[in-house]
């Protein structure tokens, strides 16, 4: 879905953003690996595809693994990867990550980096010691709607932050059909809510010290599909130059929304100060289709999609390629002696600085576990 688009069809974020960024940067091949045979003839075709929509000449070839991560030592040493991009399922992440790292890749991680912290902190000694750089895809970061907000509290507009408020749902048919391989082994909080904990860590720098979340079961399970409907979670975060300046957080996620709904994500947040508030709807930005074969759709050109230049050529845009490109440029910036690793984790969603946002997933999967009941969120910051 992430790499070639839904069913063969789409853009497909991290193909398409590897492609526009070939145009400028020299990238000799990209290795598509996965475990279907089937997706040898989607992967051909989507870069065919893609290639013409943009004017491109990315090379892509696919290779087909066993679903073993023992196959990652020998294909490294068959090629020499620069990078990898590494978008499979959460509980995935650790092993394949790891492998990956062990043989000297530099690695962006979809998010969440891994479902415990506990994986999450062995990776990233395994990256400090390795000398590499590695980052999780929160395209969040990049949405000039977020820069903007950053900015605002930066400044103190709102005066002293009393609370944040989430509300994030998608589609049905991600847990019953697009995941239903493995939505059983993630929740829509861990999946899903965890881009506005990083969010939130990025505005503020605030750490999360406790977590309390309700799971309700509903629909999925009456699917064969064992795991929470929606998850409502309270996260109380604290200045660490102040221990006596904090503020709350409260999700509302679920992805149980009716597939006829108008988008794939119905996402908002509220940042409420002393001095005043900001809404921010991240679904409805001021776009809606109505079509006859499609019903009515709001459009969010802002993520990622072909739009024209001003020579009236495709380009693919967006955060979410800007979240992409970054990282690659940034690869290609230490490679060339241009930037440091140190310097880049100051300003870039680094497994490091993804630490955070995976104790606050322990720390709620906890609660989920213990009926519900209050636990400390050990954030190693």
């Amino acid at each position: 879905m992430y790499v070639t688009g839904r069913n063969g069809t789409g853009s497909g974020t991290i193909l398409s953003s590897l492609a526009e960024l070939s145009k400028v940067l020299c990238i000799e091949e990209v290795t598509v690996m996965a475990t279907d045979p089937a997706n040898e003839v989607v992967v051909d075709e989507a870069a065919v595809r893609i290639n013409a929509t943009i004017g491109s000449s990315l090379k892509v070839r696919y290779i087909r693994i066993s679903g073993e991560v023992s196959d990652i030592p020998a294909l490294c040493r068959e090629t020499r990867y620069a990078a990898a991009i590494i978008s499979i399922p959460d509980h995935l992440h650790f092993e394949y990550t790891s492998a990956l790292l062990l043989q000297g890749v530099n690695c962006l991680v979809v998010k969440p980096l891994t479902p415990t912290l506990n994986e999450a902190l062995k990776l990233e000694k395994i990256r400090a010691e390795q000398g590499l750089y590695g980052v999780v895809e929160f395209h969040k970061r990049w949405d000039t709607t977020n820069l903007w907000i950053r900015k605002a509290l930066d400044e103190k507009r709102l005066g002293k932050i009393l609370y944040f408020t989430v509300d994030y749902s998608q589609k049905i048919t991600i847990p019953t059909t697009t995941f239903r391989g493995w939505s059983d082994r993630t929740n829509i909080f861990q999946y899903l809510g965890v881009h506005y904990v990083d969010l939130i860590w990025f505005l503020t720098r605030f750490v999360p010290t406790r977590a309390m979340a309700v799971g309700m079961n509903g629909i999925l399970r009456q699917q064969s599909i064992a795991t929470w409907d929606s998850v409502h979670a309270t996260i109380i975060w604290q200045n660490p130059d102040n221990p006596d300046d904090r503020f709350v957080s409260q999700f509302v996620t679920n992805w149980i929304d009716p597939a006829c709904t108008s988008a794939m994500s119905d996402q908002k947040y509220k940042v409420i100060g002393t001095r005043g508030r900001i809404e921010c709807d991240q679904k409805n930005r001021g776009v809606e289709l109505v079509h006859e074969d499609t019903g009515v759709q709001q459009i969010n050109p802002y993520f990622s999609d072909y739009l024209p230049d001003a020579d009236g050529r495709l380009r693919f845009c967006g955060y979410g390629h800007e979240s992409i490109s970054q990282f690659v440029r940034d690869v290609f910036e230490l490679g060339a002696g241009y930037t440091t690793i140190a310097k880049l984790e100051q300003n870039r969603p680094t497994l490091r600085q993804s630490l955070i946002s995976t104790a606050v997933i322990d720390s709620v999967n906890q609660s989920l576990a213990d009926s519900f009941a209050w636990k400390e969120i050990n954030a190693p910051f």
